[in-house]
């Protein structure tokens, strides 16, 4: 755990190997194979948790990036730096399986990264990380209601990203929106940000909401 119990972002690589070879347990399905050991499948059954901005939860750890980078809370829910310095961490006590991030880009198209930690270290190779992109929609600049650029624009929306993950402990959870190139009115070399009539660079990512499904053993 981090500061103030928070938990700590996901690590990726294998704790328990000793020297460059892999564990037993990453090898587990070449010996499983060679051996023709009889499987099981696995019943059990789901529950769902769900987080909303700003995660003030003793098991979630949201870090919103960057000091003076124009990060934290506000009406869209937790705007977060790019990555990787701005993260949301979740841990929980049952196997967490899916994971779906909502929430909306600065600049769409948005992406979503999804880490993750597993119960057992046995992924050698690959590592538990997915990745969502081409998600559209956008919170729009400027918090007053009623200004030309409000939820009835038709750039403004949600974007939702869901993923089905192995077993794992806990998920740290990043996103980020498109960088484009500063084209507006006015850009040149040499012109100030304020005089760019709301065209820069913005490729931050905001959450709303994480749910979470876990595991469950069925009775």
């Amino acid at each position: 755990m981090g500061a103030e119990g928070k938990p700590t972002r996901v690590r990726v690589l294998n704790p328990h190997r000793e020297g460059e070879e892999l564990t037993a347990k990453e090898r587990e399905a070449q010996t499983m194979a060679a051996e023709g050991t009889p499987q099981q499948r696995l019943v059990y059954a789901l529950r769902h948790y769900e987080y909303e901005a700003p995660f003030n939860y003793p098991n979630v750890n949201c870090e919103y990036g960057r000091e003076g980078a124009g990060v934290g809370p506000h009406p869209d829910g937790v705007e977060l730096d790019v990555p990787p310095f701005g993260a949301v961490t979740v841990e929980e006590a049952e196997p967490i399986i899916g994971v779906t991030v909502i929430g909306s880009p600065c600049t769409p198209p948005g992406t979503v990264y999804v880490w993750g930690e597993p119960v057992e270290w046995k992924y050698g190779r690959s590592g538990v990380k997915f990745k969502r992109t081409d998600l559209w929609g956008e919170h729009l600049f400027g918090w007053k209601a009623g200004t030309p650029l409000d939820e009835g624009n038709r750039h403004a929306g949600l974007v939702s990203a869901h993923f089905d993950i192995p077993d794992c402990t806990k998920v740290t959870i990043m996103g980020s929106g498109q960088l484009d190139v500063v084209v507006g009115p006015g850009a040149g070399p040499n012109v100030p940000l304020e005089n760019l009539d709301g065209w820069w660079n913005d490729a931050h990512f905001n959450i709303r909401v994480v749910r979470i499904t876990v595991r469950v053993p069925v009775d």
